[in-house]
């Protein structure tokens, strides 16, 4: 399993204040509190071919950020192979979980550098362009180079989206 952190403390702030500090070419769009990909296509005219959604899990203690294209959804038994863990050792974040590294419901992004987190991006993200993704806040939506992102937050690049042709388990539900 590998963690990241940041021990120089420069990811205590929040994932703009993290991405301003970096020097990386970004912006941010302010807006009413949004959560999932179909409120933010209708209510910010934002594609959702452009939404990177960044879910939250646990993996025993380690806290897990996985990126992907908004419209995917994580299987949990490729996901736990990617960070190499048991299933039975994942299960999603709570409020509180999301808390701890900063962040809230709605506003989870990949760019966290608290102890004990790491970030998956799917394989997918690859090919993306300009991106759409949380900021830690559900009022505030960053815009960037899915490229910037992968640099800056060297990911465990890994197939972890499930097959959309498969049949929707309740392990593939986000």
């Amino acid at each position: 399993m590998r963690v990241t952190g940041d021990p120089a403390g420069a990811f205590a702030r929040s994932p703009v204040d993290v991405l301003q500090a970096c020097g990386v070419a970004f912006s941010v769009h302010e807006h009413a509190p949004i959560t999932g990909h179909a409120n933010a296509e209708r209510e910010l005219g934002m594609p959702a071919e452009q939404m990177l959604k960044t879910m939250v899990f646990r993996a025993g203690a380690a806290t897990v950020l996985v990126a992907l294209p908004a419209r995917s959804r994580v299987h949990y038994g490729k996901l736990a192979r990617a960070v190499g863990v048991q299933r039975s050792m994942l299960r999603r974040a709570g409020p509180d979980d999301l808390g701890r590294i900063g962040m809230m419901p709605g506003g989870a992004s990949p760019v966290c550098g608290a102890d004990g987190v790491m970030t998956v991006f799917d394989v997918s993200a690859l090919e993306m362009g300009t991106v759409y993704c949380g900021s830690g806040s559900a009022g505030r939506t960053v815009k960037i180079e899915a490229k910037t992102l992968i640099d800056l937050v060297r990911p465990i690049i890994a197939a972890v989206a499930a097959d959309p042709a498969a049949e929707i388990t309740s392990q593939d539900v986000p």
